[in-house]
């Protein structure tokens, strides 16, 4: 049945990447960069996407390992690392969202 689906479907598991499961994969990338620093609504609608997306944690990594800047797994990097400026607008709620899906409180 699965295999049938993917056919149909024409997934190529081979091919497939963490990326291509992303909600925000066909969403304009200002959003996630300038955007999300001038507008509180626009960021309040980022951190709920990402809280949503099934490879926040993937992001997230990719974000940190590769010294990113922009919103990666649902946080504000600069240069790889939590930027708690850019991310001010989050309340203690979001941030337990965010500790619960990563599984890390180290992170943050």
């Amino acid at each position: 049945m699965h295999e049938a689906l993917r056919t149909l479907l024409g997934i190529d598991l081979e091919e497939l990447e963490w990326q291509d499961l992303s909600l925000c994969a066909k969403m304009d990338t200002n959003l996630f960069y300038d955007d999300y620093e001038s507008d509180e609504q626009v960021a309040k609608v980022v951190d709920d996407v990402c809280l949503s997306c099934p490879v926040m944690n993937q992001c997230l990594e990719r974000g940190m390992d590769n010294g990113e800047w922009g919103v990666w797994g649902g946080i504000y990097l600069v240069s790889g690392r939590p930027d708690m400026n850019r991310n001010a607008h989050k309340n203690q709620d979001i941030w337990e969202q965010i500790r619960e899906r990563l599984g890390d409180d180290s992170l943050l």
